[in-house]
């Protein structure tokens, strides 16, 4: 029976190297392949029937099913299949084949990049430049970079969103649906992964139609263990770790043929163990001292921290859809409810200063004790015609209301020491409790109308009225330091035109602007913050404005598609975060005790990104598929002044070398500021300008079972990653993923072997500029009631490398 949804009705600078020429040339390949003669034109038409052609992609990038092709946008749809065929178990996982993508798990702060430009949440918190959506409903980054379990699809819409779907976004969204119940037939299935590495990870689901075409639940489940980012510390007993279990139940209820209730809820309990790997320090600088406790480098994969990162989280959703079909209109409502609570122990000593046996037993925890609440919830309505208005006419209209309430508590261990002359000895650990409270809302209104002015030709306009609310406050030691009450209204646009120049090629342009709110940033806890901190850390709002054309075509009777775009986006009062471990800053405690301390200051920066994508699949023959995705994006900040460490010389410069400053040091350079500042052009983004994926399958039988081989290459640009630090470059890479498997011809049961970085691939990502090092505060005489601030470092500093080679199992049987 055709349901609702069912019958939505679609409105009808830098030079390239070498190695980029080489990983570009499949995409080439492919893109020159529609300019054959005509005459190889004709010729491939007769054999086409004799030929599978690529299957057609449903996406709803623009609120209707449409194919993926008819879409005037860069859209990349990752199916149920490909979530299997690649054995994606965490939605990170699907950077492997979405090349312009890149997502960072983190258990407080996830982050994602796309289009030369990076979300940092730090910087951005619940208003990122890529907006997350499960069930079409906005989904805080924390909640949906977790498991993936039981996905339809995921839609990774680049460019400017927010005039037909949930928030403004200025780089794009990412949409997470989940398999619906089926009214129709009881099934399910169960699987399970098992890898090289200690890894288990198994995912179940039960569909159970209670009433035929009327009412179905589905249930589904994962859990998974494995040994997080395996980096082992010399100093603990402790063994990094993740340890996830969560669980969906979804209800689907049409009980007329005008009206249907989809609704989920969803409960995610991740916890998880992991230390940060270092290298010894001299490594990059061979000025400085040898490790204290051995030479390690990148290859050995350790730390030495006494205890590890431990996270605990709790994360719940409730999602709620509606679709009535009144007349000739049909209604939706699509709400949401998330509620979070995340523990975090966070180390202060991950470079081990404080080691031998001299040291305290206390200060192995140093470090921060972090409890995080965020609760929140969106309700949205849009009305839109069933089918097109005198067949030209097509439109969404609606209004939004999100309201999100992130609270966290945490508190802040500095050790206290003797003065040498009195033993040198730890006095205390002094604990400084912090509060931040805040609460936001958002209220605005939509609308976007097609225009088919032919069967060729379509123009679309779009607008959103925002009105954001903002309270926040941050409290040390019960005494306010910092708050923020704003309110910002802004209107948001959207033109689009597409034209079919023949029924196999489409070209298109779209213009859209956006706006992201001011960001008041978190972590600078001094109780004497001077202009230039408070200018790093509230930030006035973004604007951006971005222009895009675009081609998609197909060819060779359905066997190639190729699509392309090319885009330009400028922004203004982009939030900058610095990157690493921060900016070295002065910093006073409640008791007047001036210490150097780090933080990842913001800046409000102006950038501009130019850059283009490329898509292209082939179904060679009815054995062999090539697709190839390539994606550059040039960032660069121009002439933005960003918080950075200049402060030995103070030159207007990024500092070259990477040792510590005193408080004396920054003192003189900043002249009493308390934090340094350049004004520079650099990259606006940490991840490489290009990157590149392409997969190859060839399927054949055997032993009269369909198998297939398959390959998936990652391909990488040069990263300056923080353009701030000299000696965090990473150059151009690639990664092999190798995967073979056998299925049941009724598709009962399928399994896979597979191996990710086939060749064990070791290279590393990211490297603090600076040695790990504490801030402590010594003790001063005659009488010992104050202090004095100090810095004492590790021989150590914290680096990230690419995941170890790994080999697996997944077996899935259907019932």
């Amino acid at each position: 029976m055709p349901t609702p949804f069912d019958k939505a009705v679609a409105p009808v600078r830098r030079r390239l190297t070498r190695s980029t020429l080489i990983a570009l040339s499949p995409s080439l390949m492919f893109t020159a392949l529609p300019a054959w003669s005509q005459a190889e034109e004709n010729k491939a038409s007769e054999q086409g029937a004799q030929h599978k052609i690529i299957e057609e992609v449903t996406v709803t990038a623009r609120r209707a099913k449409e194919s993926l092709q008819d879409v005037p946008l860069s859209v990349n749809a990752v199916s149920a299949e490909a979530i299997q065929e690649n054995n994606i178990r965490d939605l990170e996982d699907i950077t492997a084949i979405v090349a312009g993508l890149t997502l960072e798990e983190d258990s407080i702060a996830p982050n994602a990049s796309m289009r030369g430009v990076r979300f940092d949440t730090f910087a951005s918190g619940n208003n990122p430049t890529v907006e997350f959506y499960l069930n079409d409903a906005p989904i805080v980054s924390l909640s949906a970079m977790q498991a993936a379990f039981d996905i339809g699809q995921v839609e990774v819409l680049r460019g400017p969103q927010g005039t037909l779907r949930g928030r403004a976004s200025p780089s794009g969204a990412i949409t997470l649906t989940t398999i619906r119940p089926d009214l129709q037939q009881w099934g399910g299935y169960v699987d399970t992964t098992l890898d090289s590495l200690g890894g288990k990870n198994g995912r179940l689901a039960v569909n159970m139609p209670f009433k035929e075409d009327v009412l179905a639940v589905r249930f589904a489940g994962f859990y998974e263990e494995n040994e997080a980012n395996r980096v082992e510390s010399i100093n603990s007993k402790q063994s990094p770790e993740y340890d996830g279990q969560g669980y969906r139940v979804s209800i689907r209820y049409i009980p007329t043929e005008t009206f249907e209730a989809n609704f989920i809820y969803q409960q995610l309990d991740p916890d998880r163990v992991i230390f940060k790997q270092v290298e010894s320090a001299n490594k990059a600088n061979s000025a400085l001292d040898d490790g204290a406790q051995g030479d390690f480098s990148a290859s050995d994969r350790k730390a030495v921290s006494d205890i590890g990162q431990s996270t605990e989280q709790d994360l719940n959703r409730i999602g709620l859809e509606l679709a009535w079909d009144i007349d000739a209109v049909r209604l939706n409502y699509v709400g949401s409810a998330t509620d979070q609570e995340v523990k975090r122990k966070d180390i202060d000593d991950s470079g081990d200063v404080f080691f031998g046996p001299d040291s305290d037993p206390q200060l192995s925890t140093l470090g921060q004790e972090l409890e995080t609440s965020t609760s929140g919830y969106t309700h949205e309505i849009r009305l839109s015609p069933i089918e097109l208005i005198n067949d030209q006419w097509n439109y969404v209209a609606g209004v939004l209301y999100q309201k999100n309430r992130p609270d966290t508590d945490l508190i802040q261990q500095t050790p206290v020491f003797l003065p040498s002359f009195a033993g040198g000895g730890l006095a205390t650990i002094a604990e400084t409790p912090v509060a931040r409270r805040a609460e936001s809302e958002e209220r605005s209104v939509f609308a976007n109308i097609t225009w088919k002015m032919s069967d060729d030709t379509e123009f679309a306009v779009g607008a959103r009225h925002i009105k954001y609310q903002e309270e926040d406050s941050t409290a040390v030691s019960g005494n306010v330091i910092a708050g923020r009450d704003e309110e910002w209204s802004h209107t948001i646009y959207s033109l689009s035109a597409k034209h079919y120049i023949n029924q196999d090629l489409m070209a298109y342009a779209n213009y859209g602007t956006s706006w992201r709110p001011g960001i008041s940033a978190v972590g600078n806890f001094s109780v004497d913050q001077s202009e230039r901190e408070r200018q790093f850390t509230e930030l006035d709002p973004e604007e951006s404005e971005s222009f895009e054309v675009g081609l998609k075509s197909t060819s060779l009777d359905g066997r190639l598609k190729v699509n392309a775009a090319a885009f330009y986006q400028t922004f203004d009062n982009y939030p900058y975060r610095a990157g690493g471990s921060g900016v070295s800053y002065v910093s006073t405690d409640r008791d007047g005790v001036r210490s150097v301390e780090q933080h990842n200051f913001v800046a409000a920066v102006p950038v501009e990104v130019y850059g283009f994508e490329i898509e292209s699949q082939y179904q060679i023959t009815d054995q062999w598929y090539a697709s190839a995705l390539f994606s550059y994006a040039d960032g660069e900040i121009d002439n933005g002044v960003i918080p950075c460490n200049d402060y030995n010389p103070a030159d207007g410069k990024p500092d070259g070398n990477t040792t510590s400053p005193t408080v004396d040091d920054i003192d003189t350079a900043t002249d009493g500021q308390n934090v340094g500042a350049c004004r520079v052009s650099i990259a606006s983004n940490t991840t490489p300008d290009w990157t590149g994926t392409f997969t190859s399958k060839y399927s054949f039988e055997v032993a009269g079972l369909p198998a297939y081989v398959r390959g998936l290459i990652n391909v990488f640009g040069d990263s300056d990653n923080d353009p701030t630090n000299k000696i965090d470059d990473v150059d151009s890479y690639n990664l092999l993923n190798l995967y073979t498997g056998v299925s049941d011809p009724d598709g009962k049961w399928h399994v896979m072997l597979y191996a990710h970085n086939v060749l064990d691939k070791e290279v590393v990502l990211s490297r603090d500029a600076e040695p790990e090092s504490v801030s402590v505060q010594v003790l001063q005489p005659p009488d010992f009631m104050s202090a004095e601030g100090e810095t004492r470092t590790s021989t150590y500093r914290e680096i990230s490398t690419t995941a170890e080679r790994e080999f697996g199992i997944n077996f899935r049987y259907n019932f």
